[in-house]
């Protein structure tokens, strides 16, 4: 997969705007994803390989950040905090106050809308 490196979105997340993420959503990121929001947060692809689900085929468009001040920046709907998952908006989202944590964390933007 390559990267499109003028598409990154700056000013980049530090190691505390990870933190914050993370317990907001009471999770851990993996070390690697979590150097990879460091490096290339917001970035778009150039050729993604098609992922298959459940009959579905995939392909990742831009993938995910951690955008400062989100409401402000002209790029901020690509925040994983404000992102909301198509599931969500057909009312099928898997949240529930009892368990610990998120089960489903948004990371990319797929083609064609998801």
């Amino acid at each position: 997969m390559r990267l499109v490196k003028e598409s990154i979105i700056y000013p980049l997340p530090e190691e505390q705007d990870i933190a914050k993420i993370e317990a907001s959503f009471r999770i851990q990121l993996p070390n690697a994803y979590k150097e990879f929001l460091k490096q290339y947060t917001g970035c778009t692809v150039i050729d993604s390989t098609p992922l298959t689900i459940i009959n579905k085929r995939c392909q990742i468009e831009r993938f995910l950040g951690i955008i400062k001040n989100f409401s402000e920046h002209p790029y901020g709907v690509y925040d994983i905090g404000c992102c909301e998952t198509s599931l969500g908006e057909q009312g099928r989202n898997f949240y529930d106050e009892d368990l610990i944590g998120s089960e489903l964390i948004p990371i990319a933007k797929l083609a064609w809308g998801d």
